[in-house]
């Protein structure tokens, strides 16, 4: 059997009724847990930025043109076509203008995100790990509790008693687990111990089946 004594013998005082002080904090733990979303974020695509010398190149063409647009007014020359050189200049520039503004948008919602992430798995797993601590101190809260019943109930049970009740055999151990629990359903035994299963369900103080 791969019993594991201490941890059965923790649920068993579970079907008694007991309770640790560790209970309300394991629920707190539950519940926080629970409320943490831990998907991975949906991420904006990125944007290509726009590299800095071409809007500094628009720039200057804008202040350049502007600059003839001027002049020529100042004269009464004909500025059609410097107005038109300008406006395109200054289309062009806006339209890269906005287009690095929401490659920089994205990239800082990205890392927010990113960043967001990060920090609710970190929570989970300090949680997680908070409430591990707090399992296993409840179920040693609890076993010592049980202590002196098990041991009562290694004695009582069928099987060799050794010094340690916690070094029983893993059949001894069940069955004082199972004299110690409250087992309202039907025990399935597939041992030898007891002559009869009348003999079984009084020691265990359960309802037996024998297989």
């Amino acid at each position: 059997m791969g019993l594991r004594t201490r941890t059965a013998l923790a649920a068993a005082a579970r079907s008694r009724g007991y309770e640790t002080p560790q209970d309300d904090a394991v629920t707190e733990c539950h519940a926080q847990l629970a409320e943490l979303e831990c998907s991975p974020p949906e991420l904006p695509d990125p944007i290509d930025p726009v590299p800095e010398s071409t809007i500094d190149g628009l720039q200057e063409a804008v202040a350049t043109h502007r600059g003839r647009l001027t002049a020529r007014q100042a004269v009464g020359a004909d500025d059609g076509a410097v107005q038109a050189a300008l406006r395109d200049a200054a289309t062009e520039l806006s339209e890269r203008e906005t287009r690095q503004a929401a490659a920089r948008e994205t990239r800082e919602l990205r890392r927010e995100r990113a960043r967001a992430y990060r920090d609710t798995l970190e929570e989970q797993r300090r949680l997680t790990d908070e409430l591990a601590n707090l399992r296993r101190s409840a179920r040693a809260t609890l076993v010592d509790r049980c202590a002196d019943t098990f041991a009562r109930a290694i004695e009582a049970v069928p099987g060799p008693v050794p010094d340690d009740p916690f070094d029983a055999d893993p059949v001894t151990a069940a069955l004082a687990v199972l004299r110690v629990a409250k087992t309202p359903a039907p025990v399935v035994l597939e041992t030898d111990r007891f002559r009869t299963p009348a003999a079984a369900s009084d020691c265990l103080d359960a309802p037996v089946v024998r297989c």
